[in-house]
């Protein structure tokens, strides 16, 4: 390391500890910059309900269906971008008006009159979403003192409720006056842009104390992102399965559409508990072991939920909810402690893989459910992903903090 990066390094640790003195961890704030995530996030949650009654309006594929979540995570390969620039700059201000962007756009998926239209919103919304997820963590970290675990704890539990309340409206919505009065929805979104940009108008920029260079460390973020790659990309099936895919499979068994479009809700809501629990877990059992405990018992409760009816279904759906959601904050925990003054760009580029890769996965998910049918596709993603674990191993130990 460059006497540079150590005068750097030496900076921001100072800063850290001033911001951390200042209050410790800012459990108002914090919650008030979670909720823009909680409400972005619902308006996420519109796409998986929607999608059955998209498939019959637009005649289209499943695999076709699978491409409006590419179009909206996909935009993600973007954060990088904005996490650098938002690492230079104060942005804030202009993430605080994605939630209103993204529920514009995603209020109005539901009367989207043709194909080409509904991955067009997708699209805008993914570039909306790409701007909040690459600025506002960094701004939750800088919050949260010495606590980040607990402070990213906060954002994804608002993440996580909003993507459980999100398909619960719509399919409200959508069962009770059609998708024609999705276009309403897009109400809270703007409202909530509105109050948090008055609410938030005086935060101070995340680095705002700290002197940041132009270099960026290429080698101690590839080996934390690298190793990410290989276990998200290993899981990506079984999530976009149980998040997008699951309606349209459980409609497909017979359930009704009401129970179907929520049973994301149901499964995300077991997310929630995982999101919680997954900090005091990591701190007994360590950050490896949480990894691996997390896919395991993920691809055990997606098995179980493949092979059985009823009641043990139900049990198998909270397994996956639970388990796949509870390795989120802790991975993200773990790559912005190691960057503390490249916050942004580091969170950019976890979540830019994280959303990428499950975009793509969204339509390798729908080419196989064609083809093959749902039972075979629910079952085969969860013995692909305990093919992530090996990745596991190959990340820096978590004492052994990477310095940047």
């Amino acid at each position: 390391m460059s006497s540079n990066q150590v005068s750097s390094v030496s900076t921001v640790d100072k800063a850290s500890q001033s911001q951390s003195s200042e209050g410790s961890f800012q459990t108002l704030k914090t919650l008030i910059v979670s909720s823009a995530h909680a409400f972005h996030d619902t308006y996420a949650g519109f796409i998986s309900p929607l999608l059955p009654y998209l498939i019959e309006k637009l005649s289209l594929l499943k695999v076709e269906a699978g491409m409006f979540l590419l179009f909206y995570q996909g935009a993600s390969i973007l954060q990088p971008i904005f996490g650098h620039l938002g690492d230079k700059t104060n942005l804030r201000k202009y993430a605080l008006l994605m939630p209103a962007i993204t529920g514009i756009s995603l209020s109005l998926l539901g009367v989207a009159p043709n194909f080409t239209l509904g991955l067009m919103l997708c699209l805008v919304s993914g570039i909306s979403s790409a701007i909040l997820h690459s600025i506002l963590p960094a701004l939750v970290s800088s919050l949260s003192g010495n606590q980040v675990g607990k402070g990213v704890s906060f954002w994804m539990v608002g993440g996580e409720m909003g993507i459980m309340i999100g398909p619960l409206l719509v399919t409200a919505v959508v069962t009770t006056f059609g998708t024609q009065a999705t276009p309403w929805l897009m109400i809270p979104g703007i409202l909530i842009s509105v109050a948090l940009s008055l609410f938030l108008r005086n935060m101070p920029h995340h680095n705002a104390n700290v002197k940041i260079t132009d270099k960026i460390p290429v080698k101690e973020l590839s080996a934390i992102i690298l190793p990410m790659v290989g276990l998200i990309s290993m899981r990506s099936i079984l999530r976009t399965t149980a998040e997008i895919f699951l309606p349209v499979y459980l409609i497909e068994q017979g359930v009704n559409p009401l129970l179907a479009g929520s049973s994301v809700s149901m499964l995300l809501g077991f997310g929630v508990l995982g999101t919680l629990a997954g900090g005091a877990i990591k701190d007994k059992f360590g950050f490896r072991n949480v990894m691996i405990g997390s896919v395991v018992f993920a691809s055990f409760g997606m098995i179980l939920f493949t092979i059985s009816q009823g009641f043990l279904q139900v049990i198998g759906l909270a397994v996956v909810g639970t388990a796949s959601m509870m390795v989120l904050p802790i991975g993200l925990a773990f790559v912005l402690e190691n960057f503390p003054n490249n916050r942004s760009l580091a969170n950019g580029l976890y979540l830019a893989a994280m959303f990428a890769i499950n975009a793509v996965a969204g339509v390798i998910t729908g080419f196989l459910y064609d083809t093959f049918g749902g039972y075979n596709t629910f079952l085969w993603s969860a013995y692909i992903s305990l093919l992530g674990i090996p990745f596991i191993f190959l990340l820096p130990k978590e004492k052994e903090k990477v310095e940047a």
